[in-house]
């Protein structure tokens, strides 16, 4: 009984070790792995530093990119989210984020209001979602072992975020407007929430914030008088060459 004792805790420290030595290349691992699947745009994250014994800590460099048909350098980068996690929930089926704090996030919108990068990156969190949900019937023993970890987030702020904006009615004008801070609480408290769903429900949120940000900014600009200045000049220069040509013929 001794030996099944001493082997137990044996066990449990190699556990301990590994996580310490482990926990943020894990982490690592499956923000780029995972967000990549989620969104079907690339995930990157330079640095995760987060304790293990107290569950805060920082995601540094966080960098999503756009998906396929959008050319900016990004949709979203974030120099730092700070993240307080429950570690006992770490091996639960629940995973328990007490706070995330995103401050300073910069955005690039590209498209229009009827689509865009951000849309699109939110479309494809809800078809991953949805694929989650409609997975085909398995063996029971199987499906215990597959399902995925649930997510509870008790609270996220997003702050000081700045919108830079890339529309071909621009006219190359630049724009870049602010963010307005964002609140979310309680994601996942009904105990059924996956980190897709997690990730679908901060993403709708932050579109739906950007979209009159990005309108009111563009009320800023003379839009209409660019615009009309360009088919101006474009007229004018047409124009000139006609001229020309007629000048070659004599006329």
């Amino acid at each position: 009984m001794k030996k099944i004792i001493l082997a137990a805790i044996i066990v449990i420290i190699i556990i301990a070790v590994f996580l310490l030595n482990n926990i943020n290349p894990i982490v690592k691992k499956g923000v780029e792995t995972g967000g990549s699947k989620v969104l079907s745009a690339p995930v990157s994250l330079n640095n995760s530093d987060i304790s293990i014994f107290s569950g805060s800590g920082a995601l540094a460099g966080l960098t999503i990119g756009n998906p396929a048909g959008f050319n900016s350098d990004y949709a979203f980068q974030l120099k730092q989210v700070k993240v307080d996690l429950d570690v006992k929930s770490v091996t639960s089926d629940t995973i328990h984020i007490k706070n995330i704090l995103i401050d300073g996030p910069s955005i690039i919108f590209e498209g229009g209001f009827g689509k865009s990068n951000l849309s699109q990156l939110l479309a494809n969190a809800k078809a991953f979602s949805g694929g989650e949900k409609k997975d085909p019937a398995v063996k029971s023993e199987e499906k215990s072992t597959s399902q995925p970890k649930k997510i509870l987030i008790d609270n996220v702020t997003i702050a000081n975020g700045s919108i830079s904006v890339s529309m071909n009615i621009l006219q190359g004008q630049k724009l870049t407007v602010p963010l307005p801070t964002l609140e979310l609480s309680d994601i996942g408290k009904k105990g059924d929430t996956t980190a897709a769903e997690a990730m679908e429900q901060i993403l709708t949120a932050i579109t739906q914030a950007v979209i009159p940000a990005v309108q009111a900014g563009m009320g800023t600009l003379d839009i209409e008088k660019n615009i009309q200045e360009t088919g101006k000049a474009l007229q004018e220069g047409a124009q000139k060459k006609l001229d020309t040509f007629k000048g070659l013929l004599g006329n």
